[in-house]
């Protein structure tokens, strides 16, 4: 009756933004907004597997709906980058090895200590930091004003 450890692995989410997406016959490139760690550096990158014309056409003849996202220019995408760090930056991951993210609803981020826990300290630095400032400054006025004046000649 000892501590139960889950054998599942987290996985360790980072939200990034695709800036531009390259396409070559049958893969494409996304560039992102920050770094991607990969066991051959950090890399600001991701590559993507196509799928093939006739398996494509199968999928939407039957009526299939693909699970794969279709990552676009502007989309945020969530990257487990404990898998990132064991392959290489030219490897083609699979489009649903990334999950996509509305970031104007929180609820569709992942994990615990998100993307929006993130935003959320951000906002509150920011206003710690006004606060910080309107008492500096106050501090200073007030010093001021109870200095000792030279005397006049």
């Amino acid at each position: 009756m000892g501590n139960q450890q889950s054998s599942e692995r987290k996985p360790n989410y980072r939200i990034r933004k695709i800036i531009s997406r390259e396409e070559h016959s049958d893969w494409f490139r996304c560039y992102l907004d920050d770094y991607v760690p990969y066991e051959n550096g950090e890399h600001k990158h991701m590559d993507f597997g196509k799928l093939p014309t006739a398996i494509a056409l199968l999928g939407f003849f039957a009526n299939a709906k693909d699970r794969r996202p279709s990552l676009h220019e502007g989309d945020y995408i969530a990257i487990d980058i404990d898998m990132t760090r064991n392959l290489q930056s030219n490897h083609d991951f699979d489009p649903s090895s990334v999950e996509k993210v509305n970031v104007s609803d929180s609820s569709s981020l992942l994990g615990e200590g998100g993307f929006q826990d993130w935003v959320e300290f951000m906002n509150q630095a920011r206003e710690n930091r006004i606060a910080w400032d309107e008492w500096n400054r106050f501090d200073k006025e007030t010093q001021r004003s109870w200095q000792l004046q030279p005397p006049k000649k």
